[in-house]
Formats: C-alpha cells, sequence, structure tokens
C-alpha cells in the first residue's frame, strides 16, 4: 500500500474508520466527483497531487483536496468545450498530440525496459560477479587537524605532546569539514587522499600522529592514524541501490547503441540551427 493511499485513508477519502480494512479499495476504484456521466477518481487527486509544485505538495492534502478536485472539474468541463469546437481537428493541435502521445510511450517503453533490467534475479546476479571479482586491499581509518598556517599546526602538534585530546582540539582548531566528528575521516584507501597526505598517513603506526604538519594544496595537516583493516566485500543490502543505478546505467548505454545501429542519423550544428532561425 502506498504512502499517498495510506494519507487517503487517514483523512477518511478512502475509507470510515469503523469500516474493516479488508474492504479498502484502490485509488482508482473511488470516486471522488462526478460530472454528469464523467467520473473523476482518487487515483486522478494522486495524479495531479504528483504534479504539483514541491511546496504545494507538501502541504497536507486534506487542505488541497477541495482545490484539486475543482481543477479536476474544471478541466474536465474545459475539455469538453475544446472538443465541442472541434479543436483536435486543428493541425496544430494534431502535430503536439502527436508529440505528446510519442513522448508518454517512450517513457513508458523506457520504464517498462528498465524494470525488466533491474530485476531482483538480475540485480543478485549483479551482485555475484562482485563477489567474484572482488580484491581486497588495506584500507585506512584516520583524523586529522587541518589548518592554513604552518606555525599553527606546530602550536597544536605541541598541545598534543602534553596528552591534549585530538579530538576536541580538531573541533576548535581545524578548518576542515571533519572537524565536526573531531576531525575523523572514516575509513579509505590510500589512493583516496592526496600524495602528501597518503605519503605521511604510510609511515605511521597505528595510534601514532605525525611528528611535523603535513602540507598539501589544502593547508597544514597533523594526522593520527586510528585503525588500519583488509577490506571486505559489500553485503548486497547496502549497495542494492548502487547495484540498480550502475544496471540501469549500462542498460541505457547498451540500449542506444542497439538502437542507433545501421541508422542514418545527422545532427545540425547549434551555429546553423541558430543561422537558420535568425534568418
Amino acid at each position: 500500500m502506498s504512502c499517498l493511499k495510506i494519507i487517503f485513508i487517514i483523512t477518511n477519502f478512502f475509507l470510515v474508520i469503523t469500516i474493516p480494512i479488508a474492504n479498502a479499495k484502490e485509488p482508482g476504484q473511488v470516486t471522488v466527483a462526478t460530472v454528469d456521466n464523467h467520473t473523476i477518481t482518487a487515483q486522478d487527486v494522486l495524479d495531479a497531487t504528483n504534479r504539483l509544485p514541491k511546496k504545494i505538495k507538501e502541504k497536507p492534502l486534506s487542505e488541497i483536496y477541495p482545490n484539486i478536485v475543482n481543477e479536476l472539474i474544471n478541466q474536465h468541463l474545459i475539455t469538453k468545450q475544446a472538443y465541442k469546437d472541434k479543436l483536435d481537428d486543428k493541425k496544430e493541435i494534431i502535430e503536439i498530440l502527436r508529440k505528446n502521445k510519442d513522448q508518454i510511450m517512450a517513457k513508458y517503453w523506457l520504464n517498462n525496459f528498465l524494470a525488466n533490467n533491474t530485476s531482483e534475479e538480475k540485480i543478485q546476479d549483479f551482485y555475484t560477479k562482485y563477489l567474484e571479482n572482488f580484491k581486497t586491499f588495506q584500507e585506512y581509518n584516520a583524523s586529522h587537524i587541518l589548518v592554513k598556517e604552518e606555525y599553527e599546526a606546530l602550536q597544536i602538534i605541541e598541545k598534543l605532546k602534553i596528552k591534549s585530546e585530538f579530538s576536541k582540539l580538531a573541533k576548535s582548531y581545524s578548518i576542515g569539514p571533519s572537524k565536526k566528528n573531531g576531525g575523523n575521516l572514516g575509513w579509505f584507501r590510500s589512493s583516496q587522499m592526496v600524495k602528501e597526505f597518503e605519503e605521511a598517513l604510510l609511515k605511521l603506526k597505528k595510534g601514532n600522529i605525525t611528528k611535523k604538519p603535513i602540507k598539501t594544496k589544502f593547508g597544514y595537516h597533523i594526522i593520527m592514524l586510528n585503525d588500519i583493516r583488509v577490506s571486505q566485500p559489500k553485503k548486497i543490502n547496502d549497495i542494492k541501490q548502487q547495484i540498480v543505478n550502475r544496471i540501469k546505467q549500462n542498460s541505457l548505454l547498451n540500449l542506444e547503441k542497439q538502437l542507433r545501429k545501421n541508422k542514418s542519423i545527422k545532427i545540425l550544428d547549434f551555429k546553423k540551427v541558430v543561422q537558420e532561425i535568425n534568418n
């Protein structure tokens, strides 16, 4: 059951609270308004809500419901008038409708294509290959204090020598985004850091702090190595969305190649387009 359907239930659009939940209907089966023999359903309201600007959508559905229903009624009546005036026979309208139809067809076909390519079975196959190809590497957990000037870094190193707490100093003096975490950078591979930082880090033993400031393009660092571990493959639930995104990306690239194969495609240069429009 979707979140939006739950909202309708709570606001009594679908059900009276006393009715057993087993009698709940799908949004498309619930009539919220009629105009002669035309029916407006709860699904129509949901679809219209999804098209609203974000700020309006954030309002309680019970608050915007009357306006949405009335707009849907007006839209139906205006549409009937447009057909009465035979607007659908006009050449420019026929062309607009054709283009909209093409866009809708393409959108739904593509959504179906991606859904088929990201089935649970295909996600599992992708994850199995990830496990088969996974290679272990060392990961480091480190903290740092970043300052602009070398003298500031030297003063902090002196404070550390007299057992000042690294995380407190990081929160007080560091200009890096990790200051809010007491300077902790989390787990990373050595290649993820700039060269000077990496070289200094690899010389440290667990629990040790650099004895002199390490200069990089960001400023001067005091680095503390917290821990070292051998990497492990991530669990499928932790990277499922990443897998889905990767499958979609690969599927779209392959689809584009397949669709364009043996097709004669010509694209007019932008400057020529502008010239033709201006001439």
